[in-house]
């Protein structure tokens, strides 16, 4: 069996949330399936995914190690920066691109 067919050990809930966030960032555009021709967006799977992973949040307070949390803190972060750009289509502005003037 290849690496890419192998099994984890262990399901964990930090294992959960990278498939959930993986998951997302294929729906936004970010990654290409393995064997796909082309990136596909689907924004209605990425909201939905998020908005999972944001309940897996809530429901788990006070569950969670310290690390899992900040793992779902920074996962969230990074979805919800990816699904805004990829919503309206823009990249946040760079500090070269920025309106105001060099001092």
């Amino acid at each position: 069996m290849d690496e890419m067919n192998q099994l984890p050990e262990m399901a964990t809930f930090s294992s959960h949330i990278f498939q959930l966030a993986t998951a997302a960032f294929v729906y936004m555009g970010e990654a290409k399936l393995p064997g796909a021709e082309k990136v596909e967006v689907n924004l209605p799977l990425a909201k939905l995914t998020i908005d999972t992973l944001n309940m897996l949040k809530t429901k788990t307070e006070g569950n969670r190690t310290s690390d899992e949390t900040s793992l779902l803190d920074d996962v969230l972060y990074q979805l919800r920066l990816s699904y805004v750009k990829a919503e309206t289509g823009s990249q946040p502005p760079t500090p070269a691109s920025t309106d105001k003037p060099a001092s």
